[in-house]
């Protein structure tokens, strides 16, 4: 609140005597808060990671509901605004709150712990993001690993299993660590899934193991992003102490937030908005999920992949390498957009085969360009980092 006595007249009298001034808002903020969390006595899980964070989060709410009132971090409100005014949007009736946590920096993490002073912690993976600005994977995971630091002994983390990066500070946690896993190799892992054939033409369903029991249930998705994302979403339910096996009725509820992944019939194309990030790593586990659901569907596998960015010094390596892995992978065409996007393109031409083409365009808006490269029946694959905007050349699609 400002002392400004002009600003002061010009505030609605009925506020008068309502009003509290205070040194710095955010820090206000925050403080408020934590008292609300404290006065509430409601659990928190808390969720970071380097990719998967909000659709981990949104996995978390929707398995979550099945056995307790649940508020959730919505949008990517997960930052030192979002995650108080998600703390403050509980009410008498809830029972458990999922904030997810982002990080640019260094302490940031801890930070927000501070406020949430979250009963689970979840980090999904680690990965090289961010890279500009903490100069290695090794500060990254350290970064992360600020959650499992701020966990008390009564409380629970949860990481991948074999994450070797994050072996260290889970080592020296206080906490419970409970791993998670999805598939061949990651057997070891206390909450473990993994897909098996249907019977009767059902489609595939997850069979999920945790220490006391197992359970089958039908899973609308089978993407291994999503599915290994699922998994640290039941471990942090198993953390908590929920009921999994009634938790997992949850994945049928799911609704996850715009722009991971979300299928858009456009006419004769079939989009995949996976607009709203990217990082190599993420970028990967994108087209395996397009080539595999291409082919799935007897459509041609096209990727629209735009910068990343704050990948730091390597950044052309960064997109060269993805390049090649999206050739090799079995991408038919590759447009690459943007600036940095010239080494994902000249790293797909440089891997490409007999009937794979590539081309390059320089902004979002070049979609003639990109639509004279499509056929009838095409599944494109759209994603960048998040400031490129890759989302318009969707919705220019979408129009066509």
């Amino acid at each position: 609140v400002s002392e400004d006595a002009a600003l002061d007249r010009r505030l609605d009298p009925a506020l008068h005597g309502r009003l509290l001034t205070v040194p710095d808002t955010l820090q206000a903020l925050g403080s408020l808060a934590r008292a609300v969390r404290r006065k509430s006595g409601v659990m928190v899980v808390a969720v970071t990671g380097s990719a998967g964070k909000t659709s981990t989060k949104d996995l978390v709410a929707a398995l979550a509901a099945r056995a307790r009132r649940v508020v959730a971090t919505t949008a990517n409100q997960n930052n030192e605004v979002g995650v108080p005014l998600t703390l403050l949007s509980v009410d008498r009736q809830t029972e458990l709150v999922v904030v997810e946590m982002g990080m640019r920096g260094s302490g940031q993490i801890a930070a927000l712990a501070s406020v949430a002073e979250p009963d689970v912690g979840v980090i999904t993976n680690v990965y090289p993001v961010h890279l500009e600005l903490l100069g290695s994977l090794e500060a990254i995971a350290e970064a992360k690993a600020e959650l499992l630091a701020a966990l008390g002994e009564a409380c629970v983390g949860v990481v991948p299993v074999g994450a070797e990066i994050l072996e260290p500070y889970r080592r020296n946690a206080v906490c419970r660590v409970v791993s998670f896993g999805f598939g061949s190799g990651d057997e070891a892992a206390d909450v473990w899934g993994c897909l098996e054939e249907g019977t009767g033409g059902g489609g595939p369903r997850l069979r999920v193991r945790w220490p006391e029991a197992e359970a089958e249930v039908d899973v609308p998705f089978v993407s291994r992003h999503r599915l290994e994302n699922t998994m640290a979403a039941v471990a942090a339910c198993y953390g908590a102490g929920l009921p999994v096996e009634e938790c997992l009725r949850g994945l049928s509820d799911v609704v996850f937030t715009g722009g991971r992944g979300e299928l858009v019939e456009a006419g004769e194309w079939l989009l995949v908005n996976d607009t709203y990030n990217a990082n190599p790593a993420a970028v990967q586990a994108a087209l395996d999920d397009l080539v595999d659901a291409a082919a799935a569907r007897g459509r041609r596998p096209v990727a629209v992949l735009g910068d990343m960015l704050e990948l730091g010094t390597e950044e052309e390596r960064f997109h060269y390498e993805c390049g090649v892995y999206a050739a090799e992978a079995g991408v038919r065409v590759l447009w690459a957009v943007g600036r940095l996007s010239c080494a994902t393109a000249a790293g797909f031409a440089d891997a490409a085969g007999e009937g794979q083409t590539v081309g390059h365009v320089e902004s979002v808006h070049d979609v003639t360009e990109v639509r004279a490269g499509l056929r009838s029946g095409d599944m494109i694959l759209f994603k960048a980092s998040r400031s490129v905007g890759l989302e318009a050349m969707v919705s220019a699609l979408e129009r066509m």
